[in-house]
């Protein structure tokens, strides 16, 4: 069986799928296999790609969840050991200030994330429809050649 050799298109400086799809000539155990396979390989995929997508934001999201609670954790000594109230209300305000820092950057990586999860899914219908086509054409090809053998045997 004849390995093709393809590369996926790089989407957002990373690229999609660095291994080699295998070839749409027929194998040989028949092309329906092929046909009939292609769908849960092109699901694959795609499956492939939104986790490699969601991958850095939960990473993001969970590291600031651990700075978050470290500051409230942080706070809440500092207070402890405070005798002024304007210094209590400045350690507030500094909580404040980095609770509003996470979130902010929580909406930044929000939007990143929605972004790779829209680039991966264009990536993966393109293969899907590239490879559908391929499909369709290997089939075509396949039930040409069975007509040119039934008008050979006729």
């Amino acid at each position: 069986m004849a390995v093709k050799q393809k590369k996926f298109e790089s989407v957002g400086g990373r690229e999609i799928s660095g291994s080699a799809a295998p070839s749409l000539e027929p194998p040989s155990f028949g092309s329906i296999t092929r046909m009939i396979g292609w769908p849960v390989e092109a699901w694959l995929r795609c499956q492939e790609g939104v986790l490699k997508a969601v991958e850095p934001a939960a990473t993001g999201w969970i590291e600031r969840r651990r700075e978050g609670a470290y500051a409230v954790f942080s706070t809440f000594e500092k207070l402890a050991k405070c005798s002024d109230l304007q210094e209590a209300a400045s350690i507030q305000r500094d909580w404040l200030e980095g609770t509003m820092r996470r979130l902010d950057s929580d909406l930044h990586a929000f939007a990143d994330h929605a972004v790779a999860l829209s680039q991966e899914a264009m990536a993966a219908t393109r293969y899907a429809a590239q490879t559908s086509t391929e499909i369709v054409t290997l089939t075509t090809q396949t039930a040409g050649r069975s007509d040119d053998v039934v008008e050979q045997a006729a």
